[in-house]
């Protein structure tokens, strides 16, 4: 009986050292975690950056406002002097459109166009002039489709 109470008693230590041993086993990654959880916490706590402006800089929340701000039918003129900057890219075409593209507005790779027609604006947005001023946005079915545009 003596030798069952010794293998018991044998058993139940190995079986606390295991535990011990996975417990050590996490204790890096929980560790990890509640670094994490505090980073996140002071970040928060300390006003660190909004998730959703993350990236977004002065010049492109400037720039942003700015676009918030137009209407179509309004002249372009004083639109493009308020952005304070020329337009990374200006083009033009034969049915008298012109677009304005300002790079990195939305984002680092996100332009913002504006397109004006006899000086003022028929479209603002989240766009380039490569995709704007495609000669199929000017036909009979397109975006812009012009009285006088040939089909």
């Amino acid at each position: 009986m003596r030798n069952l109470s010794g293998a018991k008693t044998l058993l139940i230590m190995a079986a606390g050292t295991a535990g011990f041993g996975v417990l050590a086993g996490c204790t890096p990654m929980m560790a990890g975690q509640m670094a994490e959880a505090s980073y996140n916490v002071a970040k928060t706590t300390l006003g660190g950056a909004d998730a959703s402006a993350v990236g977004a800089d002065e010049r492109q929340k400037k720039l942003q406002a700015i676009l918030n701000g137009v209407d179509i039918g309004q002249d372009a003129q004083p639109i493009l002097e308020a952005m304070g900057e020329p337009p990374k890219e200006k083009s033009g075409n034969t049915y008298g459109f012109t677009c304005y593209e300002y790079s990195a507005v939305y984002s680092a790779t996100e332009a913002a166009v504006i397109m004006a027609s006899d000086g003022k604006v028929v479209f603002y947005g989240n766009s380039r002039c490569t995709t704007e001023m495609q000669d199929a946005n000017f036909k009979s079915s397109g975006k812009y489709a012009v009285s006088n545009a040939a089909s």
